[in-house]
């Protein structure tokens, strides 16, 4: 899955835990990794897909994602400066329509543009969760795993 998520200029680890993670900046995606810890989860994945998400990204992100079979729930956590979050919302509607996906997501946005991206997520019929913080992110993703 490494080297697919690289073809896509994607920052792709895999690790062993249940909870699929898609989020913009190596920070942030640490201290994600870290919360979900905290909340009681075990994320299965560092993923960064940086600064210049596009839609495409975002979809390839989500398709490598959920290739992995261990996958029980996804956290999308965004943090748009540069990236704008009503994009990103764009984005994972579209690639959740596509791909037909089964587990849980729960959305965090923050940023540029947040409030037209939750309208988005929200007119978007999916049963996407959204979060307010990181705290509320966390739990609402560990208790979507189990």
């Amino acid at each position: 899955l490494e080297v697919e998520a690289s073809k896509f200029d994607l920052n792709y680890i895999k690790l062993d835990g249940t909870i699929a993670c898609m989020v913009n900046g190596a920070g942030l995606a640490m201290a994600t990794m870290d919360i979900i810890k905290h909340a009681g989860g075990a994320p299965a994945n560092f993923l960064d897909v940086g600064g210049g998400a596009s839609q495409e990204r975002v979809e390839n992100a989500f398709r490598i994602l959920l290739s992995d079979p261990e996958v029980k729930a996804v956290l999308i956590n965004i943090f748009g400066g540069i990236v704008r979050c009503d994009m990103i919302a764009a984005g994972v509607v579209a690639a959740a329509r596509k791909l037909d996906v089964k587990v849980p997501i729960v959305v965090r946005l923050e940023g540029t543009n947040v409030d037209e991206g939750k309208r988005i997520l929200g007119e978007s019929g999916l049963a996407l969760q959204p979060a307010d913080g990181m705290a509320d992110a966390a739990a609402k993703v560990v208790a979507a795993a189990r």
